[in-house]
């Protein structure tokens, strides 16, 4: 079952300035289910602190390595999963699994 898409957040597309700092660029506004969870995720030999999960719609763009805001945040997507139904093809939605992100101006 899809969650509510009740809240807002934002794609932040970002570059490097000439000192290697991450600078905020336009934002994408995207509604989505918003959860703040914090989370062990290990995979291959590796574990990763997951701070909060999004639901997002299936056509929202999200991918791995993006830079989400909610509320005033910034929090990078470490891991998507694409949900459907069982014995069915569609995406019903993406669950993103978020890490705080540093500072980014």
């Amino acid at each position: 079952m899809k969650p509510p898409m009740l809240h807002t957040a934002y794609k932040v597309s970002s570059s490097r300035n000439a000192y290697g700092d991450y600078v905020a660029g336009a934002e994408t506004t995207l509604i989505c289910h918003w959860r703040d969870i914090t989370n062990l995720i290990q995979e291959a030999n590796e574990q990763i602190q997951s701070d909060a999960m999004a639901w997002f719609e299936p056509d929202s763009g999200v991918v791995k390595g993006d830079i989400i805001k909610f509320e005033g945040n910034h929090y990078v997507a470490i891991r998507i999963t694409r949900a459907r139904k069982l014995r069915e093809t569609p995406v019903q939605f993406l669950k993103v699994e978020l890490q705080k992100y540093g500072a980014i101006s």
